[in-house]
């Protein structure tokens, strides 16, 4: 489990709203290709999204939240592959459907084309990929409760 504090910004509807902590400080930082918090802080940029969880809490109290190690790798192969094979099967399609002359002539401007749109598809719906599908950050515990 890679592990990061977080700050409950509101409650409501049964969901818990938290925003990430981890400070300016981890850009400087040597550590940073085998630290958990800056990894994790990539996928919780300083913008807040709802958790579901069952402790009680309140806006402004810290709490530790964790993503399972499995699922993370899940989500960047999920996020690398499918930009990749659109493009492969982009490519795989032009060069079926278009006439003789121009299969070969254009199939790098229909590979570049067609990675941007796999990129494209994936941006569009990080939101439900990311934050639903692929994993979802849980709260471990509220600190200050040890």
């Amino acid at each position: 489990m890679i592990e990061e504090a977080a700050v409950v910004t509101r409650v409501s509807d049964g969901r818990t709203w938290i925003k990430s902590l981890q400070s300016n400080a981890c850009s400087g930082c040597l550590q940073q290709q085998s630290c958990g918090t800056a990894t994790l802080a990539k996928f919780l940029p300083k913008r807040e999204f709802p958790v579901d969880c069952e402790i009680n809490l309140q806006a402004g109290d810290h709490v530790m939240v964790a993503i399972d190690d499995g699922q993370l790798l899940l989500t960047s192969l999920l996020l690398y592959l499918v930009p990749l094979i659109f493009m492969l099967v982009g490519v795989g399609l032009a060069e079926a459907w278009l006439p003789a002359p121009y299969n070969t002539d254009y199939l790098p401007e229909v590979a570049f084309a067609t990675l941007l749109a796999g990129f494209w598809l994936i941006n569009r719906s990080q939101n439900l990929l990311l934050l639903h599908l692929c994993f979802k950050p849980q709260i471990v515990k509220k600190l200050g409760d040890e």
